[in-house]
């Protein structure tokens, strides 16, 4: 009889699912760490602050974890662990998202084979690579229940058709800017596919890289905020660790000791482990309770190369070299650079300029001789800026406006021709009209667009092409785009006129920053919306390594709007425009001409009139 129970026993064991296990419990009961990815191969063993981390990703109540985080600190390996974890305990479909497809492929070669090989609890749930049977390939492996897909940002392809209940974003500030191709922003995109899961899992981490630019830091910023609080070996006081605190003497790092902030005792680095073993997450800022949010560092990690002499000796050889230092701050300390190279301009700043000014919207100040306007297409609205220009190109915003609707309707292109062939009323009175205007052809709409430009050529209009290559002039030789069917231009058809975007906006940063009223002074009126300026500062120049040179590129932030920028960028071009239609050396008194004429002279008429005479001369006649 004992025989048997034992016998039934056994069978049920079998039948049995594995027990459910929190990530850090399932990673040091299964995980092998190997060792053409590892320093040291053999059994993992979860680090104090990493459980945390791991244990949060596979807490039920949680939904979004994101880490911000410096090399050095394992989050490779727990990426992997939440893999292996799924395939053995929760078996679903996993999307892994690398900044590129190459990228996707290295880590499969690198990191995922040899953790299926080595996981002794893999064995035998996925298929062989060699099989012919497709079930195991670089960027997708199958096994019972679920499936592992591997893409990368830059392709829009790996987003399509698919729904995933977990998503991990790796290296998220390593994605290509301006989203997967025209599919739109990567994370949005991944995000998206596991709506349909009520216990889905979004993970995203990375290095973070050029403040206001990063997204992990954004991603971080929305999030709790969690910290991991050491004690003090000393008074016990709670907190987590800050550069700021390590102090050394005379340049040598091995006399390096990080300062309590509460009582200021020196704790050396031999007692970098107590601490951490005795350490907690806290959050310190207020976050909901479904996105949680980890910052993590080299000062916490137990490596050898993560200690605290080597952290500061890494520090000196980098701190006289602005590129070196970037890369210490973004990989040692994990926390964003910001980019010293170009005094920003502030929002607020601007918006403090706007609210000294003394002319109203729409009413041009009486230095204004002409207006230039940029309008900027999008998918549901023509948006555009009308500036004023004066004497040395002090500029002016005369009028912001949003046309609400698709462009591809005609009641929206008429809004737009209602503004463009308005005038507008000086404060004396006198009639100025919008001499130049500038419209992006880009888009989804470039067919409207080139229609209508080709009906408004002759009202100044031109339709432009934004060039983002180093060296390109501000407003370029234009290419004929409208040809018939011997390759002849068409008389009336449209030119597409090339807009060195980089050398605009170099220029009008230039005088943003200007802050003394007169050349090159740039105005705002007092009630445009605060919307605007950060519409008109969402991008900055920043350094950029190209084929092992250096050059200054402008990025966008994260998720921001651009549009005023452009907008402004469109409107320089259209000034541009004018300059070559007419003497730059006389231009801002011929327009001058135009709203203030002055009484001609008598004997001016008599020489107009000669010059009139349908007499017939000759050369002796007239000398």
């Amino acid at each position: 009889m004992s025989n048997l129970l034992l016998l039934e026993k056994t069978a049920f064991n079998s039948f049995k699912p594995p027990e459910k296990l929190s990530l850090s419990d399932w990673a040091d009961q299964y995980a092998y760490l190997s060792t053409e990815s590892s320093a040291e191969g053999g059994r993992w063993r979860t680090l104090p602050y990493q459980k945390g981390i791991m244990d949060a990703i596979t807490d039920p109540d949680i939904e979004q974890v994101t880490v911000m985080k410096s090399a050095r600190v394992g989050y490779t390996k727990i990426l992997n662990h939440i893999i292996g974890y799924h395939i053995h305990q929760d078996p679903c479909p996993i999307m892994v998202v690398q900044p590129t497809i190459e990228d996707a492929t290295g880590y499969s070669k690198e990191e995922i084979a040899p953790m299926i090989r080595d996981s002794k609890c893999l064995e035998g749930l996925i298929s062989d690579p060699k099989a012919k049977d497709g079930s195991n390939t670089l960027l997708q492996k199958n096994f019972p229940g679920g499936t592992l897909s591997l893409v990368g940002a830059n392709s829009p392809r790996g987003f399509r058709r698919v729904s995933r209940r977990v998503v991990l974003f790796d290296e998220v500030d390593g994605y290509p800017l301006g989203g997967a191709g025209t599919e739109g922003d990567q994370i949005k995109l991944g995000i998206r596919r596991t709506e349909y899961y009520w216990n889905r899992k979004i993970v995203s981490g990375s290095t973070p890289t050029i403040k206001d630019f990063s997204r992990i830091e954004r991603m971080f910023l929305q999030t709790n905020q969690m910290r991991y609080f050491c004690p003090c070996p000393s008074c016990g006081h709670m907190q987590y660790f800050r550069w700021s605190q390590f102090c050394w003497e005379n340049d040598d790092p091995d006399t390096v000791k990080y300062k309590c902030e509460s009582c200021s005792h020196l704790i050396p680095d031999t007692k970098k482990r107590y601490m951490v073993e005795r350490g907690e997450w806290r959050a310190t800022a207020p976050g909901k309770s479904k996105h949680v949010g980890f910052h993590i560092w080299a000062a916490y990690s137990y490596s050898p190369n993560a200690s605290w002499p080597n952290l500061v000796e890494e520090f000196l050889e980098s701190k006289d070299d602005p590129e070196q230092l970037k890369t210490w701050i973004n990989t040692i300390l994990g926390e964003t650079w910001e980019d010293q190279y170009q005094a920003k301009v502030g929002a607020d700043a601007l918006m403090v300029r706007a609210a000294e000014a003394k002319y109203e919207r729409a009413k041009p100040p009486k230095e204004v001789l002409f207006l230039t306007a940029g309008i900027d297409t999008q998918d549901d609205r023509l948006s555009m800026s009308v500036f004023g220009f004066g004497r040395n190109e002090e500029m002016f915003l005369i009028d912001r406006q949003v046309i609400y609707g698709s462009p591809s309707r005609a009641d929206v292109w008429k809004q737009l021709d209602e503004i463009l062939l308005g005038k507008f009323i000086n404060e004396d009175g006198k009639e100025i009209k919008i001499e130049s205007a500038a419209i992006d052809t880009g888009g989804h709409f470039t067919h409207e667009v080139y229609q209508y430009v080709r009906e408004r050529s002759h009202i100044g209009l031109i339709g432009i092409k934004g060039v983002g290559q180093k060296g390109k002039p501000a407003l370029g030789k234009p290419s004929k785009v409208d040809i018939n069917f011997t390759g002849k231009a068409l008389k009336k058809g449209v030119q597409l006129f090339p807009v060195g975007v980089d050398v605009i906006k170099t220029t009008l940063s230039n005088k943003l920053k200007d802050a003394e009223i007169g050349e090159g002074y740039i105005h705002f009126y007092p009630t445009i919306t605060p919307d605007y300026f950060e519409e008109l500062t969402a991008e900055r120049q920043v350094l950029k390594y190209k084929n092992g040179y250096q050059e200054r590129v402008w990025v966008k932030k994260s998720s921001a709007r651009n549009e005023a920028l452009d907008e402004m960028v469109y409107s320089w071009a259209a000034y541009q425009r004018l300059l070559q239609k007419y003497d730059r050396r006389t231009i801002y008194d011929q327009f001058e001409r135009k709203i203030y004429p002055t009484e001609p002279v008598k004997e001016a008429k008599i020489d107009l009139n000669r010059t009139k005479s349908t007499k017939k001369s000759n050369f002796v006649s007239n000398w």
